[in-house]
């Protein structure tokens, strides 16, 4: 089953409309939109509303549709890193009885952008893979149009609380229904599996996936509870225009410290807890420097130098905001808590560099090629890589040895995780769970260790509906260590943060997995 997931790189800035499936530990195609002035959403798409539909009258004709559909699918069965051939054969046949559905149709490119994403097929991608819808199409759609749910949300238990302080529903109170529709309806309808990734990307776009499977009403008629109360009441409150939606969500009460978030890193030290504190917010610099690996291994020198002169007999490391990065940073940084030396292995296999339809491909890695210097912009990246049976491999970690830090801490360690912590972040939740270093306390790792896709990125373009199709060249390969001591698909933590703590908290206005942090030192 096929459903949608937004990633928010800030509230108020604009942000990504992405979609991922996990079902059953399967993971499907992304779905990406990207809107460089204003955030847009997503859902599991069966049907969009006439008043969608009306805003973009471009048709495509089933010859030009199965030109790009078949194209689709070649990009996707012969890129995607990570399928077996008879995982690519099933996924070809899939997508062949697919394509005879185009026959006699006629759609318009957000038909066919439904089409591409209702039913995707196992293709086995995450979060790095994506589909592009033009940004004049999603301007047409969203621009001055008073559409949007205008109340900003967290999702809790099957129910919306409110996260905002000044809009017609009182901060904190529980929307239990919308327009004669229950939340958990609305919920099932729109990501059907409710993992916490699922979950923690649908929050700061709820307006705009209710927009797309349901349509506008003239007002929202709601349903809800204040903080505490067991009374319903209801409230009609009218739909707002994407300006004022985006000055609404620049308000958020959560996450707290949001300007925080924009750095790539922050410390702080708890006197209470005798804690010392990293929010770790990326494994990428956030700067342009000769080299990264040196300029985190600088950072970390100089907080743990600290660390020592502070002598905490606490650290907690705060990854719940952090989506990844760069893949050799995450065992620098555990070097500095290790305890002892470790063997990290870091392989990185790709398909095959002999692309698919390299006249379609528009840019690698950010760097836009042509026909005349796409061949050479990929033997530049082959040169490091082996040939292996059906695929070619770069192993460029090979069992070396990690040293643990001279200046590296040796008390106790909470490391925080959550929904949004994936790629390169939870390849880090992994080496700290298989080392056992500590306490790993928040809900689900949003990401697998066990499927990361990324490497040299590949930007096509599809020739009629100039829909743009993004993918991962690469699929990576941890120690055989990873692979054993931590086995589950995703991360849970030793410590589940109650839905209780949570709602109590969100209403203090309090961190709520520092909270279980803090009071599980006092215990100890």
């Amino acid at each position: 089953m096929t459903f949608l997931k937004v990633v928010i790189l800030e509230y108020e800035h604009p942000f990504k409309y992405v979609f991922c499936t996990f079902n059953n530990m399967k993971k499907l195609l992304l779905l990406l939109l990207f809107i460089s002035f204003f955030s847009v959403g997503q859902s599991k798409v069966t049907e969009l509303k006439s008043l969608i539909e009306s805003d973009v009258n471009t048709h495509l004709n089933d010859s030009l549709l199965k030109l790009d559909f078949n194209l689709f699918s070649k990009i996707v069965c012969e890129t995607s890193p990570n399928l077996n051939l008879k995982e690519k054969e099933d996924l070809y046949s899939y997508y062949n009885k697919r394509s005879e559905k185009l026959n006699g149709k006629t759609m318009t490119v957000i038909d066919f952008f439904k089409f591409l994403i209702d039913k995707v097929g196992d293709a086995k991608l995450d979060e790095h893979a994506s589909i592009d819808l033009s940004e004049e199409v999603m301007k047409e759609l969203f621009n001055n149009k008073k559409i949007l749910f205008p109340v900003p949300i967290i999702i809790l238990n099957d129910k919306l609380i409110v996260n905002h302080e000044n809009v017609q529903i009182p901060f904190g109170s529980v929307i239990s229904e919308i327009n004669g529709i229950s939340v958990e309806a609305i919920l099932d309808e729109i990501i059907r599996e409710k993992s916490t990734y699922q979950l923690r990307q649908l929050e700061p776009s709820f307006d705009v996936l209710y927009f797309i499977k349901y349509g506008t009403p003239k007002t929202f008629n709601v349903t809800y509870s204040l903080p505490n109360a067991i009374i319903n009441k209801t409230i009609e409150i009218s739909p707002v225009d994407i300006t004022t939606r985006k000055n609404i969500y620049k308000k958020v009460t959560y996450p707290l410290n949001r300007a925080q978030l924009k750095n790539h890193i922050n410390t702080e030290y708890f006197v209470d807890s005798d804690s010392f504190y990293i929010q770790l917010n990326s494994f990428e610099w956030n700067k342009q420097v000769e080299n990264i690996y040196k300029a985190f291994d600088n950072q970390f020198k100089s907080i743990f130098k600290t660390i020592k002169k502070q002598k905490p007999k606490n650290l907690i490391i705060d990854l719940r905001y952090n989506r990844g990065g760069k893949v050799v940073i995450p065992a620098l940084f555990y070097s500095y808590i290790s305890q002892e030396d470790f063997n990290e292995y870091i392989s990185i296999r790709v398909p095959d560099f002999d692309l698919p339809a390299k006249n379609n491909i528009l840019s690698i890695d950010n760097k836009n090629v042509t026909s005349e210097n796409i061949e050479n912009f990929l033997t530049d990246i082959q040169k490091p890589f082996t040939k292996k049976n059906d695929y070619y491999q770069h192993v460029f970690i090979n069992n070396i040895k990690k040293e643990k830090k001279k200046r590296r801490f040796n008390g106790k360690v909470f490391l925080l995780v959550g929904g949004v912590t994936f790629s390169a972040a939870a390849y880090y939740t992994a080496i700290f769970k298989s080392n056992k270093r500590g306490k790993i306390i928040g809900e689900q790792v949003g990401g697998s260790h066990h499927n990361i896709t990324a490497g040299n990125n590949i930007v096509y373009e599809l020739p009629n509906s100039k829909i743009k199709l993004s993918m991962p060249l690469g699929f990576f390969k941890f120690s055989k260590d990873i692979e054993t001591n931590v086995p589950e698909e995703n991360i849970d933590p030793d410590i589940l943060v109650s839905d209780e703590l949570i709602y109590s908290s969100f209403l203090k206005k309090e961190d709520w997995s520092l909270k279980a942090v803090f009071d599980l030192i006092k215990k100890q």
